[in-house]
């Protein structure tokens, strides 16, 4: 005990109302498979210097203070970070972590928004080339051969918590709840191969998931979410497809504003708009053929789901949703209930329904085949 007042006091480790230092309030850690993400929730303005080398990162933080309450969420370790450490020198707090590799660092300040109240410093981890796994990608080819691939999104992540039930339950862990037993429920199907883009709690960017169905050479792409409005009496699943022209119905702008808010969680991303070959791709006669398509997979989609609960809109509805955008392959974005409404998150938190949910998506996927091979 005596070590640690010791400690509290050479560090400046305080409460949140004491003298002028700079304050460092919370630490957070998201581990992804290419990435580690170290997020530090910090005053606006504060001065701050980072170091590299193959052992060790420093973060040093001029005339900073810790709180008491939350020091000890400073000291984790993963596959990339050993051990984290703190240490004064003079009017300067370093923060240590202690690397297993040589990485691409990566940092960014986010301002406050909905679910942050701190401005946010963040500090990305990526594998180099020589860390990654050697056989992960001849893996993942061979697993592709002679099957269809869907890829499976689950919703927000990491920082991005999305919406927030009444009983704390979040958006992001029933989505990836949901989205793998819909991988889980596909892959048992010798012709189909579902991928998910994030198996884990960590944000992949929006354009990012685009890039990976690309990679995945994927020919289907569902996204999964949970609605959420002030209204507590709100019911029902939907599906969208995508209308570059957006969609004039007040929940659908809602949702777009939402789902698009593209800089709050992963610095500054090039949405798809402005990128030039990607938007030229989709000027061609191919996106008229993938939104043909994408509408009949939601509707195949939502007629299941209807049977299994009740809908919030009886046909598809469209939206300028950023993750849509995938290129040629019929996508759709599944709002699977809302979680603001009491009685339907405790349907999403179950186990039971959400494998009904991931049963009727993919029922409803088998009867989109079906019906293309019928008419072939």
């Amino acid at each position: 005990m005596r070590y640690f007042l010791t400690l509290f006091l050479l560090l400046g480790i305080g409460s949140a109302s004491a003298d002028k230092k700079t304050m460092l309030y919370d630490f957070r850690y998201w581990t992804a498979p290419d990435h580690t993400r170290i997020v530090v929730d910090t005053q606006e303005n504060t001065f701050f210097d980072i170091f590299t080398s193959k052992d060790y990162i420093i973060l040093s933080v001029e005339n900073a203070k810790v709180l008491s309450d939350t020091f000890s969420h400073l000291f984790f370790q993963d596959k990339r970070i050993e051990r984290a450490q703190i240490k004064r020198d003079h009017e300067t707090l370093k923060l240590i972590f202690y690397t297993k590799d040589l990485y691409s660092v990566k940092y960014f300040t986010l301002p406050p928004n909905q679910k942050y109240k701190y401005h946010r410093l963040v500090i990305d981890l990526y594998d180099s080339k020589s860390s990654m796994p050697k056989s992960k990608m001849a893996i993942e080819k061979t697993s592709h051969i002679d099957k269809t691939v869907i890829l499976v999104d689950a919703g927000h992540g990491g920082e991005d918590s999305g919406a927030v039930g009444n009983n704390r339950t979040r958006e992001k862990d029933v989505n990836l709840a949901i989205a793998r037993r819909l991988v889980n429920t596909i892959n048992k199907n010798k012709d189909l191969n579902a991928v998910l883009t994030r198996n884990g709690d960590y944000y992949i960017p929006l354009t990012k998931r685009i890039t990976i169905a690309q990679n995945e050479q994927a020919t289907m792409f569902i996204s999964i979410h949970a609605d959420a409005v002030e209204s507590k009496s709100a019911k029902g699943a939907s599906i969208y497809t995508l209308s570059e022209k957006g969609n004039n119905s007040k929940l659908a702008k809602q949702l777009e504003q939402s789902e698009n808010s593209v800089d709050q969680f992963g610095g500054v991303e090039t949405v798809i708009d402005s990128d030039q070959y990607l938007k030229s791709i989709l000027t061609d006669f191919s996106r008229q053929d993938r939104d043909a398509q994408s509408q009949k997979l939601a509707t195949h989609v939502l007629k299941e789901l209807s049977k299994i609960g009740p809908v919030h809109k009886e046909s598809p509805q469209k939206a300028n949703f950023v993750v849509l955008k995938t290129p040629t392959i019929p996508s759709i974005l599944v709002e699977t209930a809302f979680i603001s409404n009491p009685t339907q998150e405790r349907r999403l938190s179950n186990s039971k329904e959400q494998q009904k949910i991931a049963d009727a998506i993919y029922k409803g996927v088998i009867d989109y085949f079906d019906e293309n091979q019928e008419n072939l």
